[in-house]
């Protein structure tokens, strides 16, 4: 793998998400008695241990960003607040144009111990940026920076904000790596990111709670139908 970090990027974002982990608050979420938001933050990247997993890489285009394998194994590290248990996630890949959210992109609800997802601890994302470009300092490679905002669903059914980055490491200067993604075309990456989730004001509260309350009608159709 080769080394990869936008110091700009990264120490904006480190600035901007900075939250406070003291107080986790509480708020009756869809469908589900008082239950504690998790909060926190911790950073991602690809999980190396071929003993359980390939290393995780990432296929990237305009239209849609495909891990490879699918759901992919990270490495959590940096872990603050709530997310301290948290070792290992899965990553899931998705359609960004046109993006349609929510959609899950990390698995929390596993640990070293619990190598598979297992779908209690979900970060969802609801919008995905505009992609950046920059050049790393030794102009072979060039780092395709994303932020995103969402909600992270935890497994009492709570729910917090999220906001994150993800930054994208591909091999060519920052010309062709632009040039390759506004013609559609498709190119092979590492990457790492950062994702911070925060107990949500009351009016964001009542957003998500209907958010949940779609996804969860969702669900009841499904059923039906199947049944």
């Amino acid at each position: 793998m080769f080394g990869f970090k936008s110091k700009l990027i990264n120490a904006t974002l480190a600035a901007s998400f900075a939250i406070p982990l003291a107080t986790a608050g509480m708020f009756t979420s869809a469908g589900s008695a008082q239950a504690a938001a998790l909060t926190g933050s911790f950073h991602y990247n690809p999980y190396d241990n071929p003993s359980t997993d390939n290393l995780t890489t990432v296929n990237f285009s305009k239209s849609a960003l495909t891990f490879l394998p699918d759901p992919g194994a990270v490495a959590l590290s940096l872990q603050q607040g709530d997310f301290t248990a948290f070792k290992k996630a899965y990553i899931y890949g998705f359609n960004t144009n046109p993006f349609s959210g929510p959609v899950k992109f990390l698995d929390l609800g596993t640990t070293l111990n619990l190598p598979e997802p297992n779908g209690k601890d979900v970060l969802k994302l609801t919008s995905f940026g505009n992609a950046s470009f920059s050049d790393q300092a030794n102009g072979k490679a060039t780092d395709v920076n994303i932020t995103f905002q969402g909600f992270f669903e935890a497994a009492d059914g709570s729910l917090s904000s999220a906001d994150g980055y993800i930054t994208l490491a591909i091999l060519g200067g920052k010309n062709i790596v632009e040039k390759n993604y506004n013609d559609g075309l498709l190119q092979a990456a590492s990457f790492t990111g950062l994702a911070a989730t925060s107990v949500p004001e009351p009016t964001t509260i009542l957003g998500l709670g209907a958010v949940g309350a779609v996804m969860a009608m969702s669900r009841r159709r499904k059923t039906q139908v199947t049944s």
